[in-house]
């Protein structure tokens, strides 16, 4: 359907996805079934609020299918807010949102020849996935851990380390460079 694409700003979509990392600080003050509902309505917006008001087509690559990361990445979202504490959910979104939102904007700006031959991923790319994925899962961890015993409605975990952290933004950056999914949102 790439004749339906509109085509975009390219710093568009990795904005949005990178600004929709910010709720996962909601994390740290939801309840449970509050944040879980929230997460939800990620999936709302994706699969209805986007294709009625034809705001997917700013967002869609050409050539991407409709069942592509507009729609899957709130499904990974609630997936994680439903299956990890608080704080280890928050961390996870921190490397899909900013992460992945770093590598396309790097990518972009710092053209490379293509890294091991993925059709996508650059050196610059990569190494800003990594990077700022690292910095935002850390960052997050930390935030929430500490907003949920400071507003005491939410037992957030306790927030992943430093290595752990690092460790998960370097598994999704190893994911993405070994499957080659069209869409590195969901496996």
């Amino acid at each position: 359907m790439a004749q339906d694409v509109i085509p975009a700003r390219p710093w568009l979509r990795p904005v949005i996805h990178a600004g929709t990392g910010f709720g996962a600080l909601a994390l740290g003050v939801l309840p449970h079934p509050g944040a879980l509902s929230c997460a939800a309505l990620g999936i709302l917006a994706g699969w209805v609020v986007f294709p009625l008001t034809g705001f997917d087509r700013l967002l869609r690559r050409p050539g991407e299918p409709w069942l592509g990361g507009l729609r899957t990445y709130p499904v990974a979202v609630v997936g994680l807010v439903a299956l990890l504490p608080p704080a280890e959910a928050a961390a996870a979104w921190g490397v899909l949102a900013f992460g992945d939102a770093a590598a396309a904007l790097v990518g972009r700006a710092w053209p490379a020849r293509p890294l091991l031959g993925h059709p996508k991923a650059t050196l610059p790319g990569t190494a800003a996935h990594g990077l700022v994925g690292w910095a935002a899962a850390w960052l997050l961890g930390v935030a929430v851990a500490a907003l949920g015993p400071a507003t005491g409605l939410v037992d957030p975990g306790a927030a992943p380390g430093i290595l752990a952290t690092g460790l998960a933004a370097g598994a999704a950056v190893l994911v993405d460079l070994a499957l080659r999914l069209p869409d590195d949102n969901l496996p």
